[in-house]
Parts: C-alpha cells; sequence; structure tokens
C-alpha cells in the first residue's frame, strides 16, 4: 500500500480513536511567518533594485543598449559579451542576456549590410550595363559616321575625277583647235600672216592667241623675230604699215 494511504488510515484511526486534534498555531507565529515572507520580499526587491541600478549604471550596458550599425562595432560588442559572460561565475543572467542581445545586434549589422552589398553590386552592374550600352551605341554611331565619311569621301572622288575628265576633253578640244589653226596659219605664207598681224592689232579687242599662233606658225626663226618686234610696235601705238598693192601688168600686142 502507497505511503500516502497508509498515513491518511493511520490519521483516521488515530482521530477516531479520541487522539488530541492537531495544534494551531498561535497568532504570534503566524506574523513572524508573515514577517519573514515580507522580508524575502524586500530583499528580493533590494536586489532586483541593486541589478537594474548596476545594469543602468554599467557602460557596457549603456552600450548595449545604444545598438550599432557597423560590423566591426557590433562584433566587438559581442566579443566584449562573451569575455563577461566568461568572466561570470554566479548569477549570470544578465551576461546571458545582454550575449544574447550583443549576437542579435551582431546578426542584424550582416543583414543590414548583406543587403547593402547586394544593392550596391546591383547598381553596379546596372551601371555597368549602362556603360556597355552607352560604349556600343557610341561605336555603332561612330561607325556609321565613318561610313557616311567614306561615302562622301568616295562621292567627292567620283565628282573630282569626273571634272578631271571633262577638263581633259575641254583641254583636249582646245588644243586640237589650236594645232588646227596653227597648222592653217603655217599653211600661208609670210605676207599674209604679218596682214593677219596688223587686222588683229587694229581690233580693239586685241588677239594675244592669235600674235601666239602666227608666231608659232612661221616657219623661220627670222619671220618669228619679225612678228614678235610688229606685234610690240603696234601694241604701243606705231601707225599700220602701208599696203603695197602690186601694179597690175598690161598686156602688149606682139610686134608692137
Amino acid at each position: 500500500m502507497p505511503a500516502r494511504w497508509r498515513r491518511t488510515r493511520a490519521l483516521r484511526a488515530s482521530v477516531g480513536a479520541g487522539a488530541p486534534p492537531a495544534r494551531i498555531p498561535a497568532p504570534s507565529e503566524r506574523a513572524r511567518a508573515a514577517g519573514r515572507v515580507g522580508l524575502l520580499l524586500l530583499a528580493g526587491l533590494v536586489a532586483w533594485g541593486g541589478w537594474r541600478w548596476s545594469a543602468a549604471a554599467d557602460p557596457f550596458s549603456e552600450r548595449l543598449s545604444d545598438g550599432c550599425e557597423r560590423i566591426d562595432a557590433c562584433r566587438q560588442l559581442e566579443s566584449q559579451a562573451a569575455q563577461r559572460v566568461q568572466a561570470c561565475w554566479l548569477g549570470c543572467g544578465r551576461e546571458l542576456s545582454e550575449h544574447r542581445m550583443a549576437r542579435s545586434l551582431r546578426y542584424r549589422a550582416e543583414e543590414r549590410s548583406a543587403v547593402h552589398e547586394h544593392y550596391r553590386q546591383r547598381d553596379d552592374a546596372e551601371r555597368s550595363e549602362q556603360q556597355l550600352a552607352r560604349a556600343q551605341q557610341l561605336a555603332a554611331w561612330q561607325r556609321e559616321q565613318a561610313a557616311r565619311s567614306a561615302d562622301a569621301e568616295r562621292e567627292q572622288r567620283g565628282r573630282l575625277e569626273l571634272e578631271r575628265l571633262r577638263q581633259d576633253r575641254i583641254d583636249r578640244r582646245v588644243r586640237e583647235e589650236r594645232l588646227r589653226r596653227v597648222g592653217y596659219l603655217a599653211l600661208l605664207g609670210p605676207e599674209a600672216r604679218a596682214e593677219r598681224l596688223e587686222h588683229c592689232r587694229a581690233e580693239p579687242a586685241g588677239c594675244q592667241a592669235l600674235v601666239l599662233d602666227l608666231i608659232e606658225a612661221a616657219p623661220q626663226a627670222a619671220e618669228k623675230r619679225k612678228l614678235a618686234e610688229r606685234s610690240e610696235q603696234l601694241l604701243h601705238g606705231a601707225p599700220p604699215a602701208a599696203r603695197v598693192v602690186a601694179p597690175r601688168r598690161t598686156a602688149t600686142a606682139p610686134n608692137s
């Protein structure tokens, strides 16, 4: 039979046998018990107040309550909290709580740093993409400008070549025309060339090109020199030479 049942059964047996009732504590004992309980409560309050006061007066607790933003500062707080836990031997609840709080602060600082690093890397990637896009656009624009410049240069070269060919044809026609004039003047006699010089210098418009053609058409150096001298005389106002008309020969009858 269990022990408490045996005690209950023995108590009933003693009551039934006329045993005297249990002694009720006197009022003075109750007051002393209540006083002891009050003293215990007061001691607990005093201990709790001293703990709160010491926690409030502790610089480390103040630093911990201020928190931390940077990872190195949070790690330093966690290291100091761990050292305080290792140095504590009795009643280390506050130190353990502070250590947990310091660890939590370090976790949150690492999370913030990771988030900031993520956003920084994302911003760097976006800037790199934008720079790459701008570089590609610039390269495309430069290629387009280079192609346009090359096209414009080719067109310019083409126009210049056409202009050169046209000028060559004009120059060739001018040379051929002059050669024909010089050839024709070379077929004339010295008197005809001298007469042309006289008529040319009599015109107000001038005829330097014809003078040069006449001099070039003359086959003899003496005639060239004579034409040049006469051209200079006419140019400076010398009177034109009198035209010599050969006498006409009359026919005579035979045996007259």
